[in-house]
């Protein structure tokens, strides 16, 4: 796991010193994306933070994530790795009377307090990423098989075929 990031952060003093943060994160440590994925393993995520302020100096990130993220497929209901790579700008407001005011391609994020977590970040990225439905590429709804099997299988075919020649 790279570490070139602080657990807790000022944002409104990262933004003003333009800085910028990367590195990996265990998938286990972002308790959001938990429940949503497969046994995580010591998968990791990859990240990239960029904090600066826009023209009406409201506090803006840029968050990247990229990696493989295990996950169950919803068609064969088999674990396959499904890869993210997502980016987005981030605007963090105090209050919900800021949000009115944002751009269009910012998406909010609301604190009460002058901290915020790097992995509840990289974790809101993550599940924005992430497919309603995972399905693994090749992969084939439950019971497909079978169901080629029955349809090729048919027991009373043989006592048809003998009715018709005793006929």
């Amino acid at each position: 796991m790279s570490r070139d990031y602080p657990d807790w952060l000022d944002p409104f003093k990262a933004a003003q010193a333009r800085r910028e943060f990367s590195g990996s994160i265990r998938l286990s440590d972002l308790r959001p994306v938990r429940g949503l994925i497969d046994d995580p393993g010591e998968a990791e995520i990859d990240f990239e933070l960029s904090f600066d302020l826009d023209d009406q100096r409201e506090v803006r990130v840029r968050v990247h994530v990229s990696g493989e993220v295990p996950m169950v497929c919803q068609r064969s209901l088999r674990p396959f790795g499904q890869w993210i790579d997502s980016e987005s700008v981030v605007a963090i407001v105090a209050s919900e009377t800021e949000v009115d005011r944002l751009p269009e391609d910012y998406e909010p994020l609301l604190i009460s307090e002058p901290r915020l977590s790097v992995a509840d970040l990289v974790a809101e990225e993550v599940l924005l990423a992430l497919p309603l439905v995972p399905k693994a590429p090749d992969s084939e709804p439950v019971g497909t098989q079978a169901a080629k099997e029955a349809e090729s299988h048919r027991p009373f075919a043989v006592l048809a075929a003998l009715s018709r020649k005793r006929d």
